[in-house]
């Protein structure tokens, strides 16, 4: 039985099909085994093969009569069945039928095994021709194989082989530079650079045709010719390398004739040079792009020709990312949303060398990929209400269809806003793609808008009580008040679909949550919707005080948030209810709050933020902020002791864009932008009416009338990022989130300290590394393993942080950056907006409230960013003196501290001025040494210029 190095490795993997599957009946249609397996039977009955071997010999009483001894085969023990001259399909019908299907095929063809055995140890060239002519048995393989090897293995050979390729791959990386180096020493000579040219030869299919293409125009970069002869065989062997994964990644032949037999070389030999290029991007970044550059010269005629379409899934030259991008932007604008997808999800930052380098073409990936899931939502419900007839079909189909992909409307313009800059690539290309992707919703939304006035045209605009704005207090907030206290959170322009986002984040083990949607009153503005959530409704009807003013209830008017939180007081508790804002909520130390809402049985939360910012122009900036503070308000509120919660709001929205269309009607004073209030029930076109009392009202007359599509009615004012009031599912349907606990939630004993260090700015982007370390003593095991963060500026509500990019471990969501505890530095690109430029120092904290989590303050200064349409507001309150401090507490050197303050005073200071603050000339070449960190302490700049007596420092402004 032959023992060389084929019939090893078949060996090899034999025992490794039997030790992981058991019984292996092996297929060899050839009959090329039989002498092997012969040797192998006698093997295992002397011990020295560890499992049972039989072999089909011509008789099959035989064969049955040696499996006897085990089993049916059903126990799955290792057992070897060798079938000579049979298939798949002809083993069917024989009695081993009972083995091979609970068992593991096995099938190796001679040429294939040989083929893999010599990869990386013969020459290509000599193991197909020795394939194509010589091949007979197992046994003359080995002799053949052996013999090949015994004629290179000396000298340098030797050495290359115990090497071994990848560890020749890194001497070459060192070698293409100056100086001595392992390979320049060893390969210094014409015969040494043949044994190489043979090794390389051998492990990776390099062959001379391809060094005489690749030396066109080569000169080696080095004076000495020998070493610019191994400069050019390495250079040639990594152009060898990187084209042979670019040419198995095409879905084409390549274009470039030197290139098309690369397709030819065996697997064994492509998958050597795939490892090696991986190899080269991961150890050797720096060179690999080097080197592909150079290689890409090399391949001039062939990289300007390929199309998006031809590429895979592996972007080897950075003009194949270049090409890809260019044909996603093209393919976006064409609607194309499942090839789209397809490129960008090959092309994640953890996947892609070249987007790994390049922050700007990340985010246009990001951009590109947000939008093909946006365009795929839409083309998957193209018109939602066909076929639907009542109100209630309608809601639900709307909730169960179509609020996605409002959903993912809104967060497309929430990831444009962030991601979509003059420093991204295609700028002015993916201007259009929002553009295009803008009118497609538009009509969608108007189609949708058109059925909906449809189905209420035919059976009334007022649902029935289970889904009527007015009962929520009554059927959903009294009867959970009965029993414990209750969060009541009155949201202002908060859509439904925001809500199916919030429930995903709401959910956890012992806690109990519940979405259904709801029709707002109409129209849909905050003194219809807000006022209706309070318990205002009277058998089934409203009683308006004055033109939509608010409701009667009782003996007052509801008309403000402290007459909601009387009105809902007096029905739960006698008294009035207790009123917060959100941001005092999330603003508030724990154990104050607690003790706030001790003796309520309703804690009613008002909040504006969402409708603000939409009238502000800067809605989709900053929906992401909002929602975070939602989460952070249950979260505070639930280890205050609540346990039960009700989200809703007053309406949704629609979201404006340069594709809304604005309509005249009569004087713009007459028109609200969505609704007309009339005496008469006018039929105009493209509208529809509705009297005032089929809504239910009372005190107030007259008819509502409305679009049937998404357009605006022209009032002169515009600046607005979202409108509300109109009849459209957007702003109608409304959530009734219910959130429940079995018990109150405990305060995480697990604290975590954040750590953060500036980077340099990187094209307009402020650059941050960021890592969660758990705070020392801590048990690291009861870590919750993923912690949110945000970026915030010190005591200014005006700037607001944008987080754009982030590498490493970790991922922003929802405009909020998650890294796990205790990993490594993550790096966060993000940008500061304000209605003003200017300095403002950062901290890094956990805007979520659940886990205990020591934020950091950082010392340094940021530049603030003008962005038209900024929220201008209070600063925000901090918590704790340690933010209160000035930007001269920043400055730990005593005498440094003086001479800027001096500087900020007086506009200038000169050298002997600072030396006396200094104390001395040594402390001053200190200062001028370390001049350019305290420059990034300080709110204004500093310029230094010559003056008689040394330098002079003046100060040249607000930064």
């Amino acid at each position: 039985m032959t023992t060389g190095l084929v019939a090893t490795n078949l060996e090899q993997e034999l025992l490794g099909e039997l030790r992981r599957h058991g019984t292996v009946v092996w297929l060899d249609q050839a009959s090329a085994y039989t002498p092997y397996v012969d040797g192998l039977t006698a093997r295992a009955h002397e011990g020295n093969f560890p499992f049972p071997v039989v072999g089909f010999r011509g008789s099959f009483l035989e064969l049955i009569l040696e499996l006897e001894p085990y089993g049916s085969g059903l126990d799955n023990a290792p057992l070897l069945v060798h079938m000579p001259g049979y298939t798949e399909e002809s083993i069917r019908k024989t009695p081993v039928l009972e083995l091979y299907e609970p068992g593991v095929r096995f099938r190796k063809a001679l040429d294939t095994l040989v083929r893999e055995s010599a990869a990386g140890k013969v020459a290509p060239e000599a193991l197909e021709k020795y394939l194509a002519g010589h091949l007979t048995t197992l046994e003359a393989a080995d002799e053949w194989l052996t013999s090949q090897l015994d004629t290179s293995r000396e000298g340098l050979a030797r050495t290359l082989e115990s090497l071994g390729v990848k560890a020749v791959l890194d001497h070459a990386v060192d070698a293409v530079g100056p100086g001595d180096t392992f390979l320049a020493e060893r390969v210094a000579t014409p015969d040494a650079r043949e044994v190489l040219q043979a090794f390389l030869g051998r492990q990776t299919g390099l062959d001379a045709a391809w060094l005489a293409f690749f030396a066109e125009g080569v000169s080696g970069g080095a004076a000495d010719p020998d070493r610019r002869a191994l400069n050019s065989l390495l250079s040639a062997w990594v152009g060898w390398l990187l084209s042979v994964e670019y040419v198995h990644d095409l879905v084409r032949p390549p274009h470039v004739p030197q290139l098309q037999p690369l397709q030819q070389l065996s697997p064994p030999l492509v998958k050597t040079c795939i490892g090696l290029v991986e190899h080269l991007r991961e150890k050797h970044a720096e060179t690999y792009v080097a080197l592909a550059d150079e290689v890409e010269l090399h391949l001039y005629e062939e990289l300007p020709a390929i199309r998006a379409e031809d590429l895979g899934k592996v972007d080897t030259f950075r003009r194949e990312e270049q090409r890809v991008l260019e044909g996603a932007v093209a393919a976006l604008t064409a609607g194309d949303w499942a090839r789209v997808k397809a490129w960008a999800e090959a092309r994640s930052e953890d996947r892609s060398f070249w987007l790994k380098r390049d922050p700007a073409r990340r985010r246009a990936w990001a951009l590109v990929r947000e939008g093909a899931e946006f365009g795929t939502a839409l083309a998957a419900c193209p018109r939602p209400l066909d076929g639907v007839r009542t109100l209630d079909a309608a809601v639900e189909r709307y909730a169960a269809t179509a609020a996605p992909v409002d959903r993912a409307h809104r967060r497309f313009e929430q990831r444009q806003v962030t991601l979509l800059d003059s420093q991204v690539p295609h700028f002015g290309d993916l201007k259009g793609c929002v553009h295009a992707l803008r009118r497609v919703y538009r009509a969608w939304a108007d189609q949708l808008a058109a059925d909906f006035a449809g189905v209420c045209r035919a059976s009334g605009f007022l649902p029935e009580e289970s889904l009527q704005q007015r009962q929520i207090f009554d059927q959903v907030v009294l009867p959970a008040a009965a029993d414990e206290r209750v969060a009541y959170l009155l949201l202002d322009g908060f859509r439904y679909e925001m809500a199916t986002e919030l429930l995903e984040d709401l959910k956890a083990p012992g806690t109990s949550v519940d979405l259904k949607p709801r029709l707002a009153e109409l129209p849909t503005v905050t003194s219809v919707g807000m006022n209706a959530l309070a318990p205002v409704v009277q058998g089934g009807r409203l009683q308006v005080a004055g033109i939509f003013g608010g409701f009667k209830a009782g003996e007052f008017t509801v008309r403000s948030p402290d007459d909601r939180a009387r009105a809902i007081g007096l029905r739960t508790a006698g008294k009035q209810a207790l009123l917060l804002k959100l941001s005092e909520v999330c603003d508030a130390e724990p154990d104050q709050l607690k003790k706030r809402i001790a003796s309520a049985r309703v804690v009613v939360v008002h909040a504006t933020e969402l409708d603000d910012a939409g009238e502000a122009n800067v809605g989709p900036a900053t929906f992401e902020h909002t929602l975070r503070q939602l989460r952070s308000a249950w979260a505070q509120l639930q280890k205050a002791g609540v346990k039960s919660f009700v989200f809703t709001a007053d309406h949704g929205f629609l979201l404006l864009d340069e594709t809304t269309r604005q309509v005249p009607f009569g004087t713009k004073r007459d028109p609200c932008p969505r609704y007309v209030l009339d005496d008469l029930p006018r039929a105009e076109p493209g509208m529809v009416n509705v009297s005032l009392s089929s809504l239910g009202y009372d005190g107030l007359s007259g008819h509502l009338l409305f679009r049937e599509d998404t357009a605006v009615f022209a009032t002169g004012n515009a600046g607005a990022t979202f409108v509300h009031g109109g009849n459209s599912l957007q702003e109608r349907v409304i959530p009734v989130l219910t959130v429940r606990r079995e018990r109150a939630q405990v305060a995480s004993q697990v604290r975590y300290e954040v750590e953060a260090r500036r980077e340099k700015d990187v094209m307009g982007a402020r650059q941050l590394k960021v890592r969660v370390r758990t705070a020392a003593g801590q048990l690291g095991f009861a870590s919750r393993g993923e912690v949110a963060l945000g970026v915030r500026a010190v005591g200014n509500a005006e700037v607001r942080a944008v987080l754009r990019d982030l590498t490493g471990p970790g991922a922003l969501q929802d405009g909020t950056l998650r890294v796990p505890a205790d990993a490594d530095w993550s790096q966060l690109f993000f940008s500061l907006e304000g209605p003003a430029t200017g300095l403002v120092r950062i901290e890094v904290y956990h805007p979520e409230n659940r886990e205990n989590v020591i934020p950091v303050a950082m010392e340094d200064w940021f530049e603030v960013d003008h962005r038209r349409g900024a929220p201008v507001g209070p600063p925000t309150p901090v918590q704790g003196g340690d933010l209160e401090l000035s930007w001269a507490d920043g400055l730990a050197d005593e005498g440094a501290r003086r001479v800027f303050l001096h500087i900020d005073k007086h506009g200038a200071i000169t050298e002997v001025e600072a030396v006396g603050f200094l104390g001395s000339q040594r402390a001053f070449r200190r200062f001028s040494l370390e001049f350019d960190g305290y420059l990034k302490k300080v709110p204004f700049k500093v310029r230094v210029e010559p003056a008689a007596d040394g330098k002079r420092y003046v100060k040249e402004g607000e930064k």
